[in-house]
């Protein structure tokens, strides 16, 4: 009869020590579920900004093709001003008319 109370004695024991193990692995497990939550939230995160980023790419993209346009624009048409000045040193009136004429052209053709 010793040997049956030893034995549920330490079979107690075991399920006690069975039964923490169990709590204990719950409440890790919980707590990685929640990592796994935080993980998860951060990745959405971390993708929606990545859109955006990748939106105002290629809006600064589509601003510095305007921009290098209106340079390339205002480039042309101050080579004609330079031009019509130099025929005019030159006294080439014709030639200054029909830069300036050109020149009008240019002006018109952007606005419209």
């Amino acid at each position: 009869m010793a040997l049956s109370r030893y034995t549920k004695h330490s079979e107690n024991r075991e399920k006690r020590g069975v039964n923490r193990k169990i709590k204990r692995l719950k409440a890790e497990m919980e707590e990685i579920s929640k990592q796994q939550v935080s993980i998860r939230q951060g990745q959405k995160e971390m993708r929606e900004r990545f859109v955006e980023i990748e939106s105002e790419c290629d809006q600064l993209k589509k601003e510095t093709e305007l921009i290098s346009l209106a340079s390339d624009n205002v480039q042309f048409r101050l080579n004609i001003i330079f031009k019509i000045l130099k025929a005019r040193e030159e006294k080439d009136f014709g030639k200054a008319a029909d830069l300036t004429c050109s020149l009008r052209n240019s002006l018109l053709s952007s606005r419209g």
